[in-house]
């Protein structure tokens, strides 16, 4: 857990760096003021797309799970969802969610091999979803889209080729024989040239069940058409929930020049952008990259203002509350463990 603990560390580092550049030349009584002004009605309903966005998440996993034959309440799949948005916004590139979420699961006697695929296939979807919904988007909004800034064209751009190579490489882990054959390969040479493996051909044999336990999931997967469809309608809700938010927040401030479609359309562009740079939960540069689509959709003197609200709504309540659920979901498993192996001592 020490490289978590290293990873929350750059996380509050880069977070007050961003917000010291931010803040060094705000006019704080503007942005009090802008802020205490903001219709509750709005702010309401954005609370309620979080909720929304949350239990959307917590079901994939429920319903994935069910899929492959693992029963989970409401409360287990809201642990797992919650673990990994905590865990993956404190962490580069969002890559420190989902082992941390495997280890919830194998505590709750739910095996890597499946855990593994229901990773794999909700963050394939997650970015399926993604680039589903930024297609769309881009195809109607493009010259409105790309008129803001260089550098800002260059990230969403590079953001959507980036996460196309990255559900290429989902699809390939979790389907071809041939990538499962690589992973076993380099598996096998690591266990044989290394001297910290013992019982080496056990472990080939252990490597080897697992393996075909977690083809045969996958096939589940790939076979099941009302999965797969179950699943990306959940995943473009959820997209679509998170996305709507920033509209919502835009309306909070009294706005109504630009319309629903095209405010969401900037908000996906800064999503791909940010979600392309390693920063943990991508700060620093969604922060900026909001403020240049702020410059345009609230102006100069409340640019500043619509980034903090959408960021405190999309991302930093998401981190709090998901930090604490997994405290709790996290020691009262460990507290049952005790418990139980007291007894039967």
């Amino acid at each position: 857990m020490k490289k978590y603990f290293i990873s929350a560390f750059i996380f509050l580092v880069l977070f007050g760096l961003t917000y010291f550049f931010v803040f060094k030349e705000c006019d704080f009584n503007l942005l009090i003021n802008s802020i205490k002004g903001m219709n509750p009605l709005y702010l309401v309903l954005t609370s309620f797309l979080v909720i929304t966005y949350v239990l959307l998440g917590s079901l994939v996993i429920k319903r994935l799970l069910y899929y492959l034959g693992m029963k989970i309440n409401l409360y287990q799949a809201l642990g797992y969802y919650f673990t990994e948005i905590y865990f993956s916004a404190i962490t580069p590139s969002y890559i420190g969610g989902q082992p941390i979420q495997m280890l919830e699961m194998k505590k709750d006697k739910i095996p890597y091999q499946t855990s593994s695929v229901v990773v794999l296939f909700s963050s394939m979807f997650n970015r399926i979803a993604l680039i589903f919904l930024a297609t769309i988007f881009l195809l109607i909004f493009n010259k409105t889209l790309f008129t803001l800034n260089p550098v800002y064209n260059w990230l969403v751009i590079l953001g959507f080729i980036t996460t196309i190579m990255v559900i290429i490489g989902f699809a390939a882990v979790i389907y071809s024989k041939t990538a499962v054959k690589v992973i076993l390969k380099v598996s096998f040479w690591f266990i044989d040239h290394f001297k910290i493996f013992k019982k080496k051909q056990e472990l080939k044999n252990k490597l080897k069940k697992a393996l075909k336990e977690y083809q045969f999931c996958a096939a589940i997967t790939k076979s099941n058409k009302r999965l797969v469809m179950e699943t990306l309608s959940l995943m473009i809700l959820q997209r679509f929930s998170l996305l709507l938010m920033s509209y919502m927040i835009y309306r909070a401030f009294g706005f109504n020049t630009y319309s629903w479609p095209l405010v969401m359309a900037f908000q996906i562009c800064v999503t791909l952008g940010a979600d392309l740079t390693p920063t943990p939960g991508g700060v620093m540069v969604n922060e900026g990259l909001l403020l240049i689509v702020n410059e345009l959709l609230y102006g100069s003197s409340l640019a500043l203002s619509g980034m903090l609200m959408l960021r405190f709504f999309n991302f930093y309540l998401l981190v709090v509350v998901s930090g604490i659920f997994y405290l709790f979901f996290h020691f009262q498993k460990r507290k049952k463990a005790i418990k139980l192996k007291t007894i039967v001592q």
